[in-house]
């Protein structure tokens, strides 16, 4: 991992720190680490979450909206003042050269800040640990970043630029903040005695009140990723029983409804029989860089559910 004193000493041209990153560092450099880029805390920036995933967990708010903090692997980090870069630039000091060992040229209309002390450069910071993608990958994302993301000059009381955010890290916040409800299995028949079923006979299953379908957008600014889940299936177990697996999340039972959500316990019991519920969920992403639905790298793990249900046995007597 590169420090925040080299990651400096490159940020002098944005392009330079492409160099500390392939390990090449200007000769003769003798500068101060630099104040924390305003409004930032390292290489994290806030990202909105909102949509009907977010908060669907127990005691939470489906659908409100909720800011995370995520890590970046390039930021603006603040560099010279105006006066301070026209100074180290006239007084002769070599920028350093890329990997190609192309000099680096001064940043463009840099002469119209060199009475100005109180404004900055801002230059990037790219940090390897933060990507993710082996050495290769980044390589060429800092490449693409620092020829689209250059140097800026903010004067004293603006802002920095917002660091510029990969989708997919968008994509992984929003698939981390789905949440789904826990199921809560309905079934009928429901012997008013003990809400119990009968044993041997196809009991009706359905999920209570369960979505269909969700969404998380996690976005910054303009830029935006969404999870979009959509429920598969259940299986619904137990023991004695043969399990059945449902389409959806079964259809609540009503005189006259039909429903192939069924099942039958063969084995009567004093007490209540556990039963298994297990939901099934698709996930696909897009972003505001491609609209298409594409498949996300992790699917939703839903633990399973259970619940408790007396089956019971009706005594016939014959006359």
């Amino acid at each position: 991992m590169l420090s925040r004193r080299m990651f400096y000493c490159l940020g002098v041209t944005s392009t330079v720190a492409m160099s500390v990153v392939a390990g090449t560092v200007p000769a003769g450099a003798d500068w101060e680490d630099p104040p924390p880029t305003p409004g930032a805390s390292g290489n994290t920036i806030s990202v909105s979450l909102t949509g009907t995933g977010v908060g669907n967990g127990k005691g939470g708010r489906p659908g409100h909206t909720s800011v995370k903090k995520v890590p970046v692997p390039c930021n603006y980090t603040q560099g010279f003042t105006g006066k301070h870069y026209y100074e180290f630039v006239t007084g002769g000091a070599p920028l350093g050269r890329d990997t190609n060992g192309v000099p680096f040229e001064p940043h463009p209309g840099y002469e119209q800040y060199k009475d100005d002390d109180k404004g900055h450069w801002y230059g990037g910071m790219c940090d390897p640990d933060l990507f993710g993608g082996g050495t290769a990958a980044f390589n060429e994302f800092i490449t693409k970043w620092f020829a689209e993301h250059r140097a800026v000059y903010v004067p004293e009381g603006q802002q920095p630029p917002v660091p510029p955010i990969p989708p997919a890290i968008l994509r992984d916040a929003a698939f981390e903040a789905m949440t789904v409800p826990e199921p809560k299995l309905n079934w009928n028949p429901k012997l008013t005695a003990a809400a119990g079923t009968v044993v041997n006979v196809d009991t009706w299953v359905w999920l209570d009140g369960y979505p269909k379908d969700l969404y998380v957008r996690a976005s910054v600014g303009a830029v935006w990723a969404q999870v979009d889940a959509e429920l598969t299936g259940m299986e619904v177990s137990a023991p004695d029983a043969d399990p059945v697996s449902c389409a959806d999340a079964g259809t609540p039972y009503a005189p006259g409804a039909t429903s192939d959500c069924m099942i039958r316990f063969r084995k009567a019991g004093a007490g209540k029989t556990p039963v298994t519920v297990k939901v099934g969920w698709a996930t696909t992403w897009r972003s505001s860089e491609n609209g298409d639905p594409q498949a996300t790298p992790d699917q939703l793990d839903i633990p399973p559910a259970t619940a408790g249900i007396q089956v019971l046995e009706i005594q016939t007597h014959n006359r």
